[in-house]
């Protein structure tokens, strides 16, 4: 099956059960033995084929026991319902088939056993530096802050430049205030995790920018 030709450019919040920083970006092993994620994108920008993707705003859900690369993972894709049926049918094949390229989509179903089935649900997301949150209703919800120093307080503020990076090329580093996910066996609750918030471009070829 050929491949159909996408890009888009699209605001990004990240969230996962490691420490700040995450070990995974440097080839390292979750901080708490197994991996748990939930990651939300908004579209300002974009095309599957014929099929404009500007707005959609979608999220990823993710399990895995060990480390991502080891595999048996569980994941599950969310689309905002003010998505058509062909912007929805295109992030699902973008995301989750593994099909079309992009890097760390391209992956997804090679480390995920199980992908639950595309669900429509609604996505509230704010994009606003380190203050970034979205929800999804009735299944998770990501809020983000100023990582804080434990003894003065004081806010700190740093980035992550990854030039290889599959998810992002930079981003700012986030303490994820509080995260949760409750769908079947998408199942975590985390607070002061690590988090990263970033605008992002993505293609065939994989994380653009």
């Amino acid at each position: 099956m050929a491949q159909t030709e996408w890009v888009f450019e699209a605001e990004y919040i990240q969230s996962c059960n490691c420490d700040y920083g995450c070990s995974c970006n440097f080839n390292g092993v979750p901080t708490g033995g197994s991996c748990e994620g939930l990651d939300g994108w908004r579209i300002t920008k974009g095309n599957f084929g014929k099929t404009k993707l500007d707005g959609v705003k979608f999220a990823l859900a993710f399990w895995w026991p060990r480390a991502i690369h080891l595999g048996n993972g569980t994941a599950r894709l969310y689309v905002d319902p003010k998505a058509s049926k062909e912007q929805a049918d295109a992030i699902t094949e973008i995301t989750t088939s593994g099909k079309h390229g992009g890097a760390f989509f391209e992956l997804v179903p090679k480390v995920c056993t199980k992908i639950h089935p595309t669900k429509m649900a609604k996505i509230d997301f704010h994009f606003s530096s380190y203050d970034s949150w979205f929800t999804i209703d009735g299944v998770g919800e990501v809020r983000s802050e100023h990582i804080k120093n434990p003894v003065t307080g004081d806010r700190f503020e740093g980035s992550l430049d990854l030039p290889g990076g599959i998810l992002f090329k930079k981003a700012i580093i986030t303490s994820i205030k509080s995260w949760w996910m409750k769908d079947e066996d998408l199942l975590a609750r985390h607070s002061d995790k690590n988090g990263h918030v970033a605008k992002v471009k993505f293609g065939n070829a994989g994380c653009l920018a």
